[in-house]
């Protein structure tokens, strides 16, 4: 019966796979869909479902977002849309839980991975070019880019390539950039910008930082900065199980 139930639930993955058509076009492969270890599906609050639920919700007319790197076998998917109760979306990861796995363009060409950043912490910034404190925060980060060259650093945005240069030539920006990263955005909850993540050695959510105080000025910033991040490194997190997320 086990035996049985089993190559029901495999069939129905493999159908799946065949017919369902991502709505942000950024898992264009569909045989990543299914049920494998590397997949991890999340609802529009966050929380991990099953495939089977992922499936049900799909086939109810939910859309949803995914992330994905092809050269680990890795993949995410997290259905969109408002959640009853609660404004926007949220962050769907906290410390402990293990980054999603991503492959996105480099400003400056080519592609990067988050196995490529992995054995130093990295600080993430999520950004658009027309972000106000995002343009202000820019000097502030390059700064203590300047004073931390033991770590990697790079910012994310879900514009193109065009958008994504206009800042950082205007802003004289000089972190690696990635650009159209809608998906995996989408997957992290990221609705408020800009938002800063410290991603640990191993691949794992050390803190965030959801904004930072237009009032304060640069020095002030940049010392609430440092705090935060050695804060975030000197607490120990609690680790999710290896294809959990909160």
């Amino acid at each position: 019966m086990r035996i049985t139930r089993l190559l029901a639930l495999v069939a129905l993955a493999c159908t799946f796979a065949l017919h369902a058509q991502p709505q942000d076009g950024t898992l264009s492969d569909p045989s990543q869909l299914g049920v494998t270890a590397n997949t991890r599906y999340l609802d529009a609050a966050g929380r991990p479902l099953d495939y089977v639920s992922f499936k049900r919700q799909v086939d109810d007319g939910k859309h949803y977002s995914s992330t994905r790197d092809t050269r680990a076998g890795e993949a995410m998917l997290r259905i969109t849309g408002p959640v009853p109760g609660q404004r926007g979306i949220r962050l769907a990861f906290g410390r402990g839980d293990r980054f999603p796995p991503f492959e996105l363009p480099v400003l400056d060409g080519g592609v990067r991975r988050l196995g490529d950043f992995h054995g130093r912490y990295t600080l993430v910034s999520f950004f658009f070019a027309e972000c106000a404190p995002c343009i202000a925060e820019a000097p502030m980060l390059m700064a203590y880019a300047r004073e931390h060259r033991d770590m990697n650093f790079v910012a994310i945005t879900y514009e193109d390539a065009m958008d994504a240069r206009r800042f950082a030539t205007d802003r004289h920006f000089d972190w690696p950039i990635l650009h159209d990263g809608q998906g995996l955005i989408d997957v992290l909850g990221v609705s408020v910008y800009p938002t800063l993540m410290l991603v640990d050695p191993d691949g794992h959510i050390a803190g965030a930082a959801v904004g930072m105080a237009m009032r304060d000025d640069q020095a002030k910033r940049l010392a609430d900065l440092s705090g935060w991040i050695e804060q975030w490194k000197r607490a120990e997190p609690a680790r999710t199980a290896p294809n959990e997320t909160r």
